[in-house]
């Protein structure tokens, strides 16, 4: 497969294009998953049930994973923004139109356009952006993007949840988003065909990679989704429950450079394994502060869970990394796709379980699932790092292939690409 030519001048036009509206995208997209569950918690639905409504999203987004790459193909980058962008507008609504009990639908449609929208982000930018360039475009809209979700998450703290109004705000933010997008003259980058790689490829190579990026989704679900309920639910009011949740956020943004940084320096299984102990003593000190009512309980919350999602977000890249290093970059989109179906994998599972423990315990029993999990994937972790990995990049004597749109394949079928 020939290598696509580099993208001319109209691409920083497409780049500003696409990376505004992802921007406006995640201002949306940030005061649905703060105000759905922070709603719930005020009306006092079950915990389990907030988890069940949580995990719908993953799911959809799972299973836009299946299905979208093809309509994307098939219409092009900005017609499916486009389709996407009206989609979650339409669905937002639906939330002040449905009982609580029924959000789950909604938030499962959701999820299938937000990887829609996921998909259409990530392969623009790669197709736009220059080889030499790609890397920092790519750390760059990281930066945005988390800034505009933690910006995003306080101000839903200053809006009444008694009425409707976030959601017609946040449909609003969803369809200002098809703007620059729209305007643009730019064209959107071609698609080709995906070489895929198999699961157990991944796990025979880089197994520390496939539960690096369970964890991550297994973590970060339960903290996007299920926090804000969980910071209503041991007496904080609505302010302090969203600066909870930032906190989290704030927390990951600090460290996402410095351990992506450190992870091109060091083993990446050590950092993970660091990373993991740490947020097993942030739940351990967060207990205490609440057995003991310590003074100052809020800044002790807030402080710990700002470490706790430093310790736990930001492994996602160093299990990335370590995949990377393991297999080789040769079929870097097909590695990617599948780490991208581990993470929603375990985005799925992490709010119903996290609640499950909260139905069970209470509301600490959050802190219960985070420590565990956090845990027992140390402790495999630590027992890697004791045996001998097989010899790394399986696919070195392969050709590397072109840019395109990431696709998922769990089954680990072939492309036709692949069996030629």
């Amino acid at each position: 497969m020939s290598q696509p030519a580099e993208p001319k001048t109209s691409s920083v036009a497409a780049l500003g294009a696409i990376v505004s509206g992802a921007l406006i995208l995640q201002i949306a997209a940030t005061i649905v998953n703060t105000a759905v569950p922070l709603k719930m918690a005020l009306e006092q639905k079950a915990p389990l049930l907030i988890g069940l409504v949580g995990s719908a999203y993953s799911v959809g987004f799972l299973a836009g994973c299946f299905v979208i790459p093809a309509f994307i193909r098939r219409v092009g980058h900005i017609r499916a923004f486009a389709v996407f962008a009206a989609l979650q507008a339409v669905l937002t609504l639906s939330f002040a139109a449905t009982p609580l009990d029924l959000w789950g639908i909604s938030r499962l449609g959701m999820g299938f356009a937000g990887a829609g929208h996921a998909i259409c982000i990530e392969s623009w930018i790669s197709g736009q952006a220059s080889a030499g360039q790609r890397g920092r475009v790519f750390g760059l809209y990281q930066i945005l993007n988390r800034l505009a979700l933690i910006g995003s998450q306080i101000g839903v703290g200053y809006v009444s949840m008694q009425s409707n109004d976030i959601f017609l705000l946040a449909s609003a933010a969803f369809s200002i988003a098809l703007i620059p997008v729209g305007m643009t003259k730019a064209r959107g980058p071609e698609s080709g065909a995906v070489i895929s790689v198999r699961l157990n490829t991944i796990w025979q190579y880089a197994p520390a990679a496939v539960i690096g990026c369970l964890y991550v989704g297994l973590m970060g679900g339960a903290l996007t989704n299920v926090a804000p309920a969980y910071g209503i639910l041991i007496g904080l009011t609505q302010k302090w429950a969203i600066l909870l949740t930032a906190g989290i956020q704030i927390g990951a943004l600090v460290l996402q450079w410095p351990l992506g940084l450190l992870a091109d320096r060091v083993e990446s299984r050590k950092i993970m394994l660091s990373a993991t102990t740490s947020v097993v003593l942030c739940t351990l000190a967060l207990g205490a502060v609440f057995w003991f009512s310590l003074p100052h309980s809020r800044l002790w919350q807030f402080g710990l869970f700002a470490l706790i999602g430093a310790g736990s977000m930001p492994i996602y890249t160093v299990a990335v990394a370590h995949a990377y290093f393991r297999l080789g970059r040769e079929r870097a989109l097909g590695l990617s796709a599948q780490l991208l179906f581990l993470w929603a994998t375990g985005s799925a599972i992490g709010p119903l379980v996290s609640t499950a423990f909260m139905q069970v315990m209470g509301p600490q029993g959050l802190l219960v699932y985070l420590g565990t999990l956090s845990l027992a994937t140390g402790i495999y972790l630590a027992f890697r790092l004791r045996v001998k990995p097989p010899e790394a990049n399986p696919f070195a004597e392969r050709k590397p292939t072109a840019p395109t749109i990431p696709d998922v394949s769990p089954a680990g079928r072939r492309s036709d690409a692949e069996g030629k």
